[in-house]
């Protein structure tokens, strides 16, 4: 029993200190990722054919790669053109332009659930195309897809778990070490199982109580 909870504290120790990680990982690189997801729909809600094909064919390919096998692509690859990174930039890069793939099509469906009415209204009102974009399209379309966008979110911070392939130091890789030191996998995965689910728990709690706040704003109460 004591093994096992010196085991314990040990991993939660390493916990402590690798959540932080986990946490910037996810933080910098949602807002990369949405920036994609947001010019990613509105380009692929044009008008213009070609501009919807190469969009489709960003979202279907980094849909369709495993995660994993694009942290080596970037890791690998981009140092085979003189492009050294290091191991932190790569994950950011992976992760959003991943997971940008994702909120495009958000973003896209969110476009798509518009009211024409008001966006033909501006237009008549002699509302240009960028007024429109700022005060009237991303407002309502961002304002209804954050449940799915904290989604995302989350999705994030699973994917971050799979960073440590290329030496970043986050919770999983640590408690690695844990195991390898003390031969306790199933303490050690236990108690990061946890930290992923309190952590996760607390982003889906946060996007259930902004959804109800954006179906009030929506609906004028």
């Amino acid at each position: 029993m004591s093994e096992i909870l010196s085991t314990a504290s040990d991993a939660f120790r390493l916990i402590v200190t690798g959540l932080p990680i986990v946490l910037l990982l996810t933080f910098v690189s949602f807002f990369p990722a949405l920036g994609i997801g947001i010019l990613g729909g509105l380009l692929a809600s044009s008008r213009v054919r070609a501009l919807r094909f190469l969009v489709g064919i960003y979202v279907y390919i980094f849909r369709s790669t495993p995660f994993l096998m694009f942290i080596f692509l970037v890791y690998y690859g981009l140092p085979e053109f003189g492009i050294d990174i290091g191991p932190v930039a790569t994950a950011i890069i992976a992760l959003s332009l991943s997971h940008g793939a994702y909120m495009t099509e958000i973003i896209r469906g969110g476009l798509g659930s518009l009211d024409k009415g008001q966006n033909e209204a501006a237009i008549a009102l002699g509302f240009s195309l960028f007024q429109r974009l700022r005060d009237i399209t991303l407002p309502q379309t961002l304002m209804a897809i954050i449940p799915s966008l904290l989604g995302q979110a989350i999705l994030i911070v699973k994917d971050t778990s799979l960073v440590s392939v290329v030496g970043i130091s986050e919770i999983t890789r640590l408690g690695r070490e844990v195991v390898i030191r003390t031969n306790e996998p199933f303490v050690v995965f236990s108690l990061l199982a946890l930290t992923y689910f309190a952590v996760c728990f607390v982003l889906e709690t946060a996007a259930r109580k902004l959804e109800v706040k954006a179906r009030l704003v929506i609906s004028g109460h």
